[in-house]
């Protein structure tokens, strides 16, 4: 058999994969769209859209075609399209919960742009769905061929791609005029392109800073207020639009291994902690974080509950562990106060536990090449049971 019969048995092959599993990701195409636009307005998201797409017979037998021995992972694809650029980082955390993510396949298109370059812009990667094996109550799928040999799906791959509006709009139109043009587009239409993607680019920076400046009209007031609007608003600005910030609320994510959502209490516990590191202002709290952010990843490794609440381990262990925007401030202002030795009021966290964190935080300052996950592991040993209320169940601690 020579290899153009070899590549047309691999097509055939799977094009009947495609007719036999059409209608369950059909089906769970729905499902997904749903569950997707779920979580995130469960985050507290408004301004955003969730369309999911199945792959048309004839998209995928090209693709098959253009590569036969490749897997076609983009069968079902689910995009994300958020009204903020600022909004992206935070969103791509809440739908990842959704999914068994191959990190291998994330990529960020602006990345592989030129520095100097203008063009397609959306982070895109690949996941599978747990669960997805029947058609969502456990019952036979009526849909499956009886006697196929394959008449479920084993973990499919849905491909996700989050953009803003104005790049989706982009996109969608450079595709369409250039990918499905019958003949060479002309030099000028590129240089159009280039254009309009750069004018996009600026477009989406001005409506992020636009929210901003809306947003802190409306928290701010006069001081005699009292209502702490203000200052919500200072931090609140801070974790949605500093880049750092955002950044290392993934960073502790990913290192401590728990989902990303919507905490309650989280605000309050912030504020405390932010305030008794003296971080009063917007301009205090930028400087503060660039100065702690280093230590407050590395306390947050070594000291943060990843089978209980993040915050509120001992107030309400029964709260599974769950991150959430601001989570990396928190840790680092937390740093902070702990070193300066200011005590942190409003907290619901004991002060027995503030102790043993102030600990650990001192030996962290003072041993900067320790590894925090072997920290941890000492800290552990000797800490305070999860749940420890009592003052007198706290005992001091050394590291050594």
């Amino acid at each position: 058999m020579d290899a153009r019969d070899q590549d047309e048995r691999l097509v055939a092959a799977e094009l009947a994969r495609y007719d036999r599993e059409l209608r369950r990701y059909r089906r769970l195409r729905s499902r997904i769209e749903a569950d997707f636009a779920r979580r995130l307005d469960a985050a507290g998201f408004r301004y955003f859209q969730v369309t999911a797409r199945v792959k048309s017979r004839e998209s995928f037998e090209r693709k098959v075609r253009r590569a036969p021995d490749r897997e076609v992972r983009d069968i079902l694809g689910v995009r994300v399209i958020a009204h903020f650029e600022g909004d992206l980082a935070a969103m791509e955390q809440v739908v990842r919960e959704a999914l068994i993510v191959d990190d291998d396949s994330w990529v960020d298109k602006s990345e592989l742009l030129p520095i100097d370059a203008f063009g397609y812009r959306s982070v895109q990667f690949v996941g599978q769905i747990p669960g997805s094996s029947d058609s969502g109550g456990g019952a036979a799928d009526p849909a499956g061929d009886a006697g196929s040999g394959d008449a479920e799906i084993d973990a499919p791959l849905v491909e996700v791609q989050l953009r803003t509006a104005l790049s989706d709009t982009w996109s969608e139109l450079e595709h369409d005029f250039r990918y499905k043009s019958a003949r060479q587009l002309p030099r000028e239409v590129d240089r159009l392109f280039a254009l309009s993607a750069a004018l996009l680019e600026q477009a989406d920076g001005n409506l992020d800073q636009i929210r901003l400046q809306v947003e802190e009209a409306r928290t701010a007031g006069p001081a005699t207020r009292g209502d702490g609007g203000g200052e919500r608003g200072y931090i609140g600005r801070f974790i949605q639009y500093d880049g750092d910030s955002r950044t290392l609320d993934q960073i502790v994510t990913a290192a401590l291994d728990v989902p990303f959502g919507i905490v309650t209490g989280a605000g309050r516990e912030l504020r405390s902690v932010v305030r008794a590191a003296g971080w009063h202002r917007y301009e205090a709290l930028v400087d503060g974080f660039g100065e702690f952010s280093e230590l407050g990843r590395r306390l947050a490794i070594a000291c943060a509950s990843t089978s209980h609440d993040l915050l509120l381990a001992d107030a309400e262990p029964q709260r599974p562990a769950r991150a959430f925007r601001g989570i990396g401030t928190y840790w680092t202002a937390l740093a902070a106060a702990l070193l300066g030795g200011e005590p942190i009021r409003e907290s619901r966290v004991p002060d027995g536990r503030l102790a043993e964190y102030r600990v650990v935080a001192a030996y962290l300052y003072a041993n900067p090449d320790a590894s925090a996950l072997g920290v941890r592991s000492r800290y552990g040993a000797i800490a305070a049971p999860v749940g420890t209320l009592d003052d007198a169940g706290f005992r001091p601690i050394d590291l050594g």
